[in-house]
């Protein structure tokens, strides 16, 4: 409608440098958490929007704790497989049909991902998956 098209004709004009900037986002952090937690990957050849960044961690609880203490906001955006979902269940799946996405969905949660970020932002979520990583390092 009229309404929706005044709000996304501007979204668009600014696409590419949004998406440009969640790259320079996600790129900070892959380099930062990459050796401490599973990363995301992205194929070479290909680009994400990245509407999220996911971190996979078998200690997600004790990161999830750990941030909230620091004041950092995470998400749980996929809290079980879709195969498991109502919406889905017409498909007739059952819990060990796909043990890859239910093992995953149980270690998955992200962090603040935007294009509006800065530096001081960043380095503050940054620092506060550090932080926390080296409290599972030592415990």
């Amino acid at each position: 409608d009229t309404l929706q098209a005044a709000i996304l004709l501007p979204k668009l004009e600014i696409f590419d440098s949004e998406i440009k900037e969640r790259q320079e986002v996600a790129a900070r952090y892959t380099k930062a958490f990459n050796g401490l937690v599973k990363v995301p990957h992205v194929p070479d050849g290909l680009l994400s929007a990245w509407a999220q960044y996911s971190l996979v961690t078998d200690k997600r609880e004790f990161y999830l704790s750990k941030l909230k203490e620091l004041g950092i906001p995470t998400a749980i955006y996929y809290p079980r497989s879709l195969h498991l979902q109502t919406a889905f269940s017409h498909l007739g799946y059952r819990q060990g049909d796909f043990p890859i996405a239910e093992h995953t969905s149980d270690r998955i949660f992200s962090l603040p991902m935007n294009p509006y970020l800065d530096s001081v932002d960043q380095n503050r979520i940054i620092e506060a998956v550090k932080k926390a990583h080296e409290g599972i390092s030592r415990g």
